[in-house]
């Protein structure tokens, strides 16, 4: 009886070892880059393309992911804390809410906290505030002092950078100086004068802006100038209630002084809550357009240098004058893979650095340079 023959088994596509042999080898080997990029398809390159271009935005796009709203202020608040808790206690007490409704602020008088009714009110326009003196709806006043601790601006979005522009760059006289404490522009001749900025929260329909100063100066400590919009802010309690929190019954009886007291460090975590939230829209826009930026200078880089292989293969004594600029787009595609990989471990070394956004850009252009002055370089009579 005849013996059935095995049946012999097929090894790897030659073109497919091929291709990978030169993928890995052309990692650290120019001539590799050379081989693969022109011998394989071109869909290959095309990958290694994309993948030069993405590895390097992971930990940039990583990154942008854990920026937060409430980053601007630090353990140190510079007694916000306080002041948003009198805030919090003296609008409750006078009767005003904010509630956030189709994604925008709205501003309640008369508000009956137990029924959640009340009179809505126009946010005043910031031109109109200076002329009429209701340039701020509340204020936190030092008792002992007699200066602002913080001013609570409610605005409508009317001119709203400048008008935030000109809030920061009014100075206030320290108590002492010339006998005063009010609003005035340092002259020339008032050097010597101390001023001093209060801390800032500007309320709009659209924005919230907050800034923070060191006391009795002028120097800025945080800042979040816009970028802090109602549009992923809770919805089911006003902003007042929500800063009351767990006090919101103590509120009714114990004194501004008692409930500050208790439930200042509650009110802080709510407002870094709120500004975490009031930031999420401006973060992902941040976080994808950044990336984008990026994604577009890297793949720009790469396709440039491309362009430069063609350029110095051109020599009438270069041996390489044959490749066409097709050819030397996949030659710099390809020997974009290291760089990435490098400039991706660079980057994630140096957070948040220009040096780890830089990275790449550096790595490649040195990398493609070398290729081309070290393998396509021209003979030498």
């Amino acid at each position: 009886m005849a013996k059935k023959l095995k049946k012999a088994k097929k090894g790897m596509n030659p073109k497919v070892k091929f291709t990978l042999f030169n993928s890995f080898k052309g990692l650290i080997s120019n001539q590799a880059v050379i081989d693969g990029s022109r011998g394989s398809r071109w869909w290959v390159a095309a990958i290694f393309l994309v993948f030069s271009v993405i590895l390097p935005l992971i930990p940039t796009f990583s990154q942008l992911s854990k920026m937060y709203g409430a980053s601007f202020v630090s353990v140190n608040n510079f007694g916000l804390d306080v002041q948003l808790s009198k805030f919090a206690y003296e609008e409750k007490l006078a009767g005003i809410e904010f509630k956030v409704e189709g994604g925008k602020l709205h501003y309640y008088q008369g508000y009956d906290f137990d029924k959640h009714e009340g009179v809505e009110q126009d946010f005043i326009t910031p031109n109109e505030a200076y002329f009429n003196n209701r340039d701020c709806e509340f204020s936190v006043i030092n008792s002992v002092t007699n200066q602002y601790d913080a001013k609570f601006y409610f605005w409508t979005d009317a001119n709203l950078s400048s008008n935030v522009d000109k809030i920061v760059k009014q100075t206030y006289l320290v108590k002492g100086n010339n006998g005063s404490d009010g609003r005035k522009i340092p002259t020339p001749e008032m050097k010597d004068t101390k001023v001093y900025l209060p801390n800032i929260i500007i309320f709009t329909p659209t924005t919230m802006a907050v800034a923070l100063y060191k006391a009795d100066t002028n120097t800025g400590v945080g800042a979040s100038y816009g970028g802090l919009d109602w549009l992923n802010t809770r919805t089911d309690i006003g902003l007042v209630e929500r800063l009351l929190g767990k006090g919101f019954e103590d509120s009714k009886t114990l004194s501004e002084e008692a409930f500050v007291n208790k439930y200042y460090k509650d009110v802080m975590s709510v407002f870094k809550e709120v500004c975490n939230e009031t930031y999420l829209n401006q973060k992902n826009k941040t976080k994808w357009t950044n990336t984008g930026i990026y994604a577009g200078i890297y793949a720009g880089v790469i396709v440039f240098l491309g362009l430069i292989v063609f350029i110095l293969t051109r020599g009438k004594n270069n041996p390489y004058k044959f490749l066409n600029i097709w050819e030397c787009q996949k030659i710099s595609w390809w020997g974009a893979a290291s760089p990435a990989i490098l400039g991706t471990l660079l980057s994630l070394i140096f957070a948040g650095n220009t040096i780890g956004q830089m990275a790449f850009i550096l790595l490649v252009s040195l990398r493609i340079m070398w290729l081309s002055m070290k393998q396509l370089r021209p003979m030498i009579q």
